[in-house]
């Protein structure tokens, strides 16, 4: 069998054509001069900042459209992208500033311990005591319903005994 020299050329610009056809053409935002959607978005933010309070997206949508012409309906991409710029922008409405940092201050690497009189020391092991007779009768009388407060009365507990232990 016999290949004839121009039916391989033949093919082989078919396949050339072909693959060009399946090819997806260039996205239009990677053409110069050519905005995104969210940054479409942000300008008119920019343009009307009381869009970005309201509720209803309708006026950008309307305003979308206006400016698409070829358009009938807007595209769900284009209502999500919107959506998203949105809630950036809000976000970065409702950021405040952190605090300011200190500056660093040398610490002190001898600290003395802290003495706690006698006295203090029988009115906290009291205290203790106390706290953990509450503790008891709150569980004793409905350990679910109680749950927060039994919480609370343990971390008093603890409290008290750091306390003690200082």
């Amino acid at each position: 069998m016999s290949v004839n020299p121009r039916e391989g050329n033949v093919a082989k610009k078919m396949t050339e054509t072909k693959v060009a056809e399946q090819t997806p053409p260039a996205q239009p935002n990677s053409q110069a001069g050519t905005e995104t959607v969210a940054g479409y978005f942000r300008k008119l933010f920019e343009e009307n900042p009381s869009w970005l309070k309201e509720r209803s997206n309708q006026a950008l949508l309307d305003r979308w459209l206006q400016d698409h012409p070829g358009e009938k309906t807007v595209p769900e991409r284009i209502k999500q992208n919107l959506s998203n710029v949105k809630s950036v922008l809000r976000k970065k409405l409702r950021k405040k500033p952190g605090r300011p940092k200190k500056e660093a201050q040398p610490t002190e690497t001898t600290a003395a311990p802290v003495q706690v009189s006698r006295k203090n020391v029988r009115a906290l092991e009291a205290l203790e005591e106390r706290i953990d007779a509450c503790l008891d009768m709150a569980r004793r009388m409905d350990a679910e319903g109680l749950s927060s407060v039994i919480g609370h009365l343990r971390r008093a507990r603890n409290e008290v005994v750091w306390k003690l232990g200082e």
